[in-house]
């Protein structure tokens, strides 16, 4: 059940957007959201007076509490959603992670700028720290991309496990939309050490108690590419992956991304952690 949702935000129009689509999202499930925002203050000189560096500080509350008003009486107040706006100061993503534990977060959402889409977001130092630090789930929301019911969900795997943990709240996700869940893989030369059709999910299947799922296996090639061509081919609307030691995901997460995984400018990603 998603109950609480964290919302990173420097006040540009992608973190916005994101907090509009976050907004969208926790009215579906009547979940509340947590609006942080990070203030980073300069390094100064040490020399300055204790009240000049107070002043200064202040002038950053101050911006930050105009931001807030902002945000409020152009989207939350509005939304009908149940919503706190926070500020601390310290290292972005430390800050996120310790929060969402703090609030008992069971979902983060970020948003992502630039051309590159979700890659910008996913290699920025502190969206990428927030990644790879939290245990909580993380949904990358592209820039420009706006809420729509799911439709088609796709969670792309290695087969990997543990599994379980990862696909129970995956399972959660698709029943709250009814929408069809297909578990792709991309063959590769480790298939051969097992038998993919003995894998864990369909081994599982009456575990995971959801009738709309399908178990697809694209034919061995470029994992990214395949799983790019397979997602705009089906329509599908929410991207969903699991991180587990630094397996499957930073596979398909390197410094090739950006050239290769397009349909991140286009659909939202759902970051998992499989354990």
């Amino acid at each position: 059940m998603i109950s609480n949702i964290i919302v990173p935000t420097d006040f540009s129009e992608a973190a916005t957007q994101a907090m509009q689509y976050a907004l969208s999202l926790a009215k579906k499930l009547k979940a509340s959201v947590h609006v942080l925002h990070i203030n980073q203050v300069a390094m100064i000189d040490a020399t300055m007076p204790a009240e000049t560096y107070q002043m200064f500080v202040k002038e950053i509350e101050d911006q930050t509490q105009d931001q807030f008003k902002k945000l409020e009486k152009e989207h939350l107040e509005t939304s009908g959603i149940k919503y706190t706006c926070n500020s601390k100061y310290g290292f972005v993503a430390d800050e996120i992670c310790d929060f969402a534990l703090q609030q008992e977060a069971d979902l983060i959402v970020l948003g992502t700028t630039g051309a590159s889409g979700a890659a910008e977001i996913l290699f920025g130092s502190n969206a990428s720290a927030v990644v790879s630090k939290t245990q909580i789930p993380v949904m990358v929301i592209p820039k420009g991309s706006t809420y729509k019911d799911l439709t088609h969900i796709a969670y792309a795997t290695d087969y990997n496990e543990p599994e379980f943990p990862s696909m129970m709240r995956l399972i959660y996700f698709a029943e709250q939309y009814d929408c069809p869940l297909d578990i792709v893989h991309v063959k590769s030369e480790s298939d051969r050490y097992f038998n993919a059709e003995n894998n864990f999910f369909k081994k599982n299947k009456a575990q995971f108690s959801y009738p709309n799922m399908s178990y697809i296996d694209l034919e061995k090639g470029d994992v990214v590419a395949s799983i790019n061509q397979y997602v705009a081919d089906k329509n599908v609307d929410l991207l969903v992956m699991a991180k587990h030691n630094r397996s499957f995901f930073d596979r398909l997460f390197h410094s090739s991304l950006s050239k290769k995984m397009a349909i991140h400018s286009h659909i939202p990603l759902l970051v998992l952690v499989k354990n």
